[in-house]
Order: C-alpha cells, then structure tokens, then sequence
C-alpha cells in the first residue's frame, strides 16, 4: 500500500520540480527576456504563463514600474549673468525711456539679495524618475538596476550643471524653475536616447537649491547692509516728506490767520463806521438826551463797585446831571 503512494509522490515531485523547470510567470509588474546560454531569444514576456527549455534557457526579470534615481546633494555653480538684466539691456534699442524706466524700477522691487547670487556655488539637490521601455537594449548596454541608476546619475549631474551654467539663483527660486527642470529633463533625455540605453527619463526635479556655508554668511550680512541702507534711506525720505508737510501745513496756517485778521479788522472797521455815524446821528438829533445817556452809561460803569471812589470837584462836568440848578 505504501510503495504506490510513495511511487505517485515520487512522480508528482518530479513533475513540480519539471514544471517549475518549463513554466515560469510574469507579474504585472514586470518583464521578462528568455536567455539561452546566456543569450536573449524569442521576445520580450509580459505579464502571465510561459515556457521555456528546461537547463538550456533561463529567465531575467525587469521591473516594468517607474524607477527612481536619487543622487547625492552636490555643489552646482550657478549663473554669473543676470538672464533679465541681459535681455533688458539687448532690448535697449527697441525700448522707449518710459519703458527702460518701468523694466528697471520693477527690477529693482523685486530685487532679493539671495536671489542676486551668481556665479558661485550652491547645494543643489535632484532626483529624476525612469523605466525600462526596451528591455533587451536595457541588458545590452546597462544589465543591472545598479548600473544603470549609476550611469544616469552621471548624465543627471552634466545635465544639470550644463542648465544652471547659464540660470541664475533666482530663476531657481522662482516659478521659472519649472522651465530650468524641462530643460535639464530634455538634455537628460536627449542623451538616453543617444546612447540607446532602452529606458526613458520619465520627469526630473530640483528637490532643494541652497547656499553653501561660507556664502550664506556672507549673504545674510549683505541683506543686512542693504536692509539697512534701505531704511535709512526710507527714513530720509519720510522725514523729507514729513518736512514738505509740515511746511505746507504753516504756510497754510499763517495764510488763513492774516485772511482772518484782515477780514477781522475790515468788519471791526466797518462796525465802528457804523456805530460812529450811529452815535452822530443820534447826537445831532438831540443833544441834550444825548449827553445825559451817555452819562447815565459813565456812571453806571464807573459808579457800578462800591469800593470805587472819586476825588472830584463838585463843579464838575462829570456831575453836571446831578445840579438841580441846570
């Protein structure tokens, strides 16, 4: 009873073992090549069953997913050329004085002491994104994963020194990095395909630009002596205008009060006119009632404090309404 188990294991055992020899599956992540004596035959294998002969062929898998190639940080020489202020000065003779004025003033607002950085060096950061589009010429010229992230690291740093040759520090910080990263992707590209490695660059990407050490120190003092030097020169000008102001502000002060005093004395002349003619008239009309009013008033003011006193003569003309005899 035993012996014809083990005889039926024995057989399927073998026909595993053979199966596992012939038959061999490609997920759908990958792609395969069939080498027979270390030679590719047949075609590429994508996903799912396949055979092959036993011994004499075997199989080499390759990831069909996007790969990532991630080098080191590296010190990058960017731009000594201003790319803005260059094109600016070629367009000098098809600008207008308005116009260069304009160009130079919006220069000037958005002028940033790092961002004026050139021609020195910066820690420059990248990675870029790949696959495999041709297998065969992939295990031709590059074999291995390792060698080839190798390689296209390599063309990556000459791409991207290439393209920040000629970029400044602030085409980096601004929204025209995206062009500087098409360009480098397009070099990096364009070499690939020379060197017919059977892969294609995917995308490239600027992770993270910095200054080195040595000038980013010297960066930050020259931002300090240029944000100094900006509000000093602030701070004249506001005084400068608060100056204007305040002259204006007296001017205007001193006018208004010698229009009032004018206008002042010509109603004070006018109402004395007036009460001139006013005190003539009534005068000329009886001037008996008239010199008594105006002496009940002398007395009212003059004899109004108790405390007053008065060393006059009886005869007085003061008191001559006090006489019964007139």
């Amino acid at each position: 009873m035993n012996k014809p188990l083990l005889i039926i294991l024995a057989v399927a055992a073998i026909g595993l073992i053979a199966a596992s020899q012939i038959f061999f599956i490609v997920d759908q992540r990958e792609q395969a090549i069939v080498l027979q004596l270390g030679q590719p035959v047949g075609d590429v294998k994508g996903p799912g069953l396949h055979a092959k002969i036993p011994v004499i062929q075997t199989v080499k898998y390759f990831d069909r997913r996007i790969l990532s190639v991630d080098p080191a940080p590296a010190q990058v020489v960017i731009s000594s050329v201003d790319i803005e202020k260059a094109a600016i000065k070629k367009d000098d003779a098809e600008t207008t004085d308005e116009e260069k004025a304009a160009a130079i003033k919006k220069e000037e607002e958005r002028k940033s002491s790092i961002a004026n950085v050139t021609g020195e060096p910066i820690i420059l950061d990248t990675f870029a994104r790949y696959k495999i589009t041709d297998p065969l010429q992939f295990m031709k010229t590059l074999r291995t994963i390792r060698e080839a992230n190798a390689r296209i690291e390599n063309v990556l740093n000459d791409a991207t020194r290439a393209e920040l040759g000629k970029t400044s520090l602030q085409q980096l910080l601004s929204p025209a990095r995206t062009n500087v990263m098409r360009d480098i992707l397009r070099r990096v590209n364009s070499s690939v395909k020379k060197d017919n490695w059977g892969i294609e660059i995917v995308d490239v990407r600027i992770v993270r630009a910095d200054l080195t050490a040595d000038l980013r120190t010297s960066t930050v003092r020259r931002m300090q002596s240029e944000l100094k030097e900006r509000a000093t020169e602030t701070r004249a000008k506001g005084e400068e205008r608060a100056l204007e102001i305040r002259s204006t502000a007296e001017k205007e002060r001193t006018v208004l009060i010698a229009e009032a005093q004018r206008d002042s004395s010509i109603l004070k002349g006018e109402g004395d006119n007036e009460a001139i003619k006013i005190y003539a008239s009534a005068f000329n009309k009886d001037k008996e009632f008239y010199s008594f009013i105006r002496s009940m008033e002398a007395y009212k003011n003059t004899l109004a404090d108790p405390q007053t006193q008065l060393i006059l003569s009886p005869n007085s003309e003061f008191f001559k309404h006090f006489d019964d005899k007139r």
